[in-house]
């Protein structure tokens, strides 16, 4: 009976997230689609590098990812509204045609009326999650939970996010976060990318462009000579009340 209801709760759960799995029909679906605007990587870097007058701040974004509909409502509205357009210009990019159909319904939601573009490419390196097998995938949910992307069944790149953001905006160190969508790249004209040391709550530090969630000033007034670092591990305290 418990499985039964395992294979029930899966088999709803993927027939309401076909649509935003990277398919055939949906590629077909988007390449259709006038105002939205497919660059491969390299591009996207051209794009971005021929831009030295303004600041740049370039979000890799999912339609259908959570996190990012709530900081298309609550962060980069005001996060416009603190520049100047003359001064700050905004790239949103889709990170997969498998969601990239949802871009002008949700933009349009928030009043984001910025240049939609979507990730193209074919290198290995920038290759998007594809679902190798449906059925594959449906039975590693089911009897192999917790397993891979690739173990269940998906054909991804390694360190998708981590090889995009360093294509597009190359810097002197190498990035070694992110590891999730939203992510976003701030970058003052000259092409410095605002950077931070994230420290987990096991110790671990990886190096990423700064999160905009985490600023508290305009774009234009960070330092983006200088890394921040953000630690999550917990403090641990001496009697006399000195912490690390």
């Amino acid at each position: 009976m418990k499985k039964l209801t395992v294979l029930l709760f899966a088999a709803m759960l993927f027939a309401g997230c076909m649509m935003d799995k990277p398919t055939v029909k949906n590629y077909r679906r988007v390449v259709k689609m006038d105002n939205l605007t497919p660059v491969t990587v390299e591009q996207l870097r051209q794009i971005i590098s021929a831009d030295t007058t303004h600041y740049k701040v370039v979000v890799l974004t999912s339609s259908c990812c959570g996190f990012c509909i709530m900081s298309m409502r609550d962060v980069y509205p005001r996060k416009m509204a603190e520049c100047d357009s003359s001064q700050v210009r905004w790239y949103f990019v889709e990170k997969s045609y498998s969601t990239a159909q949802y871009m002008d319904k949700v933009f349009k939601s928030y009043h984001i009326e910025e240049p939609r573009y979507w990730i193209n490419d074919t290198l290995p390196q920038y290759r998007p999650l594809m679902m190798k097998s449906m059925w594959s995938v449906v039975w590693n949910v089911i009897f192999h939970y917790g397993e891979s992307l690739e173990e269940s069944g998906y054909d991804v790149a390694d360190n998708y996010l981590n090889n995009v953001v360093n294509a597009i905006a190359p810097q002197p160190q190498l990035i070694t976060g992110p590891n999730g969508i939203p992510t976003t790249v701030m970058l003052d004209p000259q092409g410095r990318m605002k950077c931070t040391y994230v420290i987990d709550e096991f110790g671990n530090t990886t190096f990423e462009p700064t999160d905009i969630r985490n600023i508290n000033v305009p774009v234009t007034e960070l330092d983006y000579t200088k890394v921040d670092t953000l630690s999550y591990a917990p403090q641990i305290c001496s009697p006399d009340g000195q912490c690390n």
